[in-house]
């Protein structure tokens, strides 16, 4: 059963944002922002763990300073645990983008939708 022609237009607009939020993800620098920052979990997980053993042993001994105090550790620890490393430098926005000649026009600029996918399927299976 064909589409009518505003469903076509939604299934247009919903392909075009798939695919340029995917563009964005392929363009991204390696890993994104999924650096790790195994330091600051080692050192936040101990700091949670002191930070507990603080707070229970202030309330065993009814001293609610040393709970506060725990409190407030396992809070910077976990805050240390989370927060994410530091990159290796500015990153320009456009890296992992192929460059193109000034004036140039993007390869497939004017195709219809499907010669562009066609054509980006023949280029991720490497013909």
């Amino acid at each position: 059963m064909p589409l009518s022609e505003h469903e076509q237009r939604l299934l247009d607009e919903m392909e075009r944002n798939l695919y340029s939020s995917e563009a964005d993800v392929v363009t991204s620098p390696k890993g994104g922002s999924l650096h790790v920052n195994l330091r600051g979990i080692v050192l936040g997980s101990i700091a949670v763990v002191v930070g507990l053993v603080a707070l229970i042993v202030g309330v065993v001994i009814k001293q609610p300073a040393i709970g506060v105090l725990g409190f407030i550790v396992m809070a910077l620890g976990v805050f240390l645990a989370l927060r994410p490393a530091k990159s290796a430098g500015p990153e320009s926005p456009d890296a992992g983008r192929s460059s193109r000649k000034a004036g140039q026009a993007p390869s497939g600029a004017g195709d219809g939708f499907s010669q562009t996918m066609q054509r980006r399927w023949a280029k991720r299976r490497g013909e």
